[in-house]
């Protein structure tokens, strides 16, 4: 007997993703990525999965069952849905752009479209000047920046508040995987990094080397910043992929002076 003709997967993008899986209750998510990026993070209700566990699931989910992969940009999980696709699965998805887009696109807030008469002119100015689209305060820009992450690396203080104020993604994650705390370190502005710490911004976030902003901070000479970190709870203990913690990457007596305490 013929086999039935496969229905090919479809991509999707990170926003129709995210409709999805709030729209289908019976959706199975899947995370390609490697095992430590997974146990970094991950969405809610995804599964890892290697590709020595395709052929458990595939024998474990009914063949008309939506099933959802993701990966780091979009080309893995291309790869993993054709396997579901040649088994025959009748709604397979993969999610152009991969995680973080994805991740962006289910943590958006009612910030994301904004009225044009809610922004600042300043504001409205900024977003036109880096060519966000006009009211859209989630928006990534180039390297996957964020309003609030640009408006963090360019020192934009009251842009930053006003920002906050208006409810924008606070732990968004540029293509780098660093969120605004990073970049407002790179800016040197003391006052911002602690509007973003007041805020409630996650202070151990780990980029794609593993590093937190207090290893940056520590590794940059920024003992001002390195301090105001320390004081609102960041942990020294977090090693990078190296294995490497904050004081072992201090380039500065002053910095080491403010980590000894966790050397050890």
């Amino acid at each position: 007997m013929a086999l039935a003709e496969r229905v090919p997967f479809q991509c999707l993008s990170a926003a129709e993703a995210a409709a999805l899986i709030r729209a289908e209750a019976d959706l199975t998510l899947f995370d390609v990525r490697d095992l430590q990026s997974y146990q970094q993070e991950h969405l809610d209700g995804a599964m890892h999965l290697s590709e020595d566990r395709v052929p458990l699931w595939i024998g474990r989910l009914p063949k008309e069952a939506p099933v959802l992969v993701y990966c780091y940009h979009g080309n893995s999980s291309k790869t993993f849905a054709q396997m579901f696709s040649d088994f025959r699965f009748a709604r397979v998805y993969s999610v152009d752009g991969g995680y973080r887009p994805l991740a962006s696109a289910l943590a958006a807030p009612a910030a994301e479209e904004a009225p044009s008469d809610v922004v600042s002119p300043g504001l409205a100015a900024f977003l036109a000047d880096w060519q966000y689209p006009s009211g859209e305060l989630n928006a990534r820009g180039a390297h996957g920046l964020t309003p609030l992450m640009r408006a963090a690396r360019q020192g934009e203080r009251a842009l930053v508040q006003e920002l906050l104020a208006l409810g924008v993604d606070l732990h968004a994650r540029n293509d780098d995987g660093n969120t605004a705390l990073w970049l407002a370190c790179v800016s040197r502005d003391a006052g911002l990094v602690q509007d973003l710490i007041e805020a409630g911004i996650a202070l151990d976030n780990r980029n794609d080397a593993g590093s937190t902003a207090l290893m940056y901070t520590a590794s940059s000479d920024r003992p001002q910043l390195l301090e105001l970190l320390l004081a609102a709870g960041a942990d020294p203990q977090v090693r990078n992929f190296d294995d490497l913690r904050a004081v072992e990457l201090a380039a500065s007596k002053a910095c080491l002076k403010l980590l000894r305490h966790t050397a050890d």
